[in-house]
């Protein structure tokens, strides 16, 4: 497994070395967005960092970063400093090696660490974030430990698909009872990702498919999305 992620991530840098002589990447996507999860435009993203203040000395948890182009892109629209936890040991080798390669090792920093049990402090970051989760009966226990490390007067934003009213309402319930405040949510609309990142992945794929073990690389490129929409939640700890 740790041999698949060093060989998609040695790819991805590949491809866009590649690319960039001819093209520039898009501002904070060195990797023109094939480090991320998310095939869509991460300019959705803007809505977090307009939470609250953000400033070099600000403070950040990406929950579940993967191979860390998210927390990427986040440094370099708010420029405030990540940490990225994520429970495989591979995909935060991947993390590292694409960060030395950004060299953006002095703002985001990748970690292994469970998510119910998060391996940080009490009260440690500014913002939290959980982007493009899943709604599922782990939630709430991910939760907890997000409010745990975020400091007091520090905002927690979730992305996940949208859900049926009732499984909404019971969510932002759940975020009270846990202690947040000032709970509100909205959907957002996805859209379509830049040229430079569809001819990026078009390239990435053809390089990948001269691998020995192609077909396994292929499939852990991000699809496109099922569901055009997401629901964003942004809560705060007063205390």
């Amino acid at each position: 497994m740790q041999v698949a992620e060093l060989k998609l991530a040695e790819a991805i840098i590949e491809a866009t070395r590649s690319l960039a002589r001819s093209m520039p990447p898009p501002r904070g996507a060195p990797y023109f967005y094939l480090d991320c999860a998310a095939a869509y435009d991460l300019r959705v993203f803007d809505t977090l960092s307009a939470r609250g203040i953000f400033r070099k000395y600000e403070f950040a948890l990406d929950i579940g970063s993967g191979l860390g182009g998210r927390a990427r892109w986040l440094v370099a629209r708010s420029e405030c400093s990540i940490v990225g936890i994520d429970p495989s040991i591979a995909a935060v080798t991947a993390a590292r090696l694409l960060n030395r390669r950004a060299h953006m090792e002095g703002q985001v920093r990748f970690q292994v660490g469970r998510l119910d049990q998060l391996p940080l402090r009490d009260r440690v970051f500014t913002h939290v974030w959980m982007l493009d989760v899943a709604a599922d009966s782990t939630l709430p226990a991910l939760l907890r430990e997000a409010f745990r490390v975020l400091r007091h007067g520090g905002h927690f934003a979730l992305q996940c698909p949208p859900l049926p009213v009732a499984r909404r309402d019971d969510l932002l319930a759940t975020l009270a009872a846990i202690g947040f405040v000032e709970v509100e949510s909205h959907e957002v609309a996805l859209a379509e990702p830049p040229d430079s990142r569809r001819v990026a992945i078009t390239r990435l794929q053809a390089s990948l498919r001269s691998h020995a073990d192609a077909e396994s690389l292929l499939a852990r490129l991000p699809s496109p999305p099922r569901q055009p929409t997401r629901l964003q939640i942004f809560a705060s700890r007063l205390v």
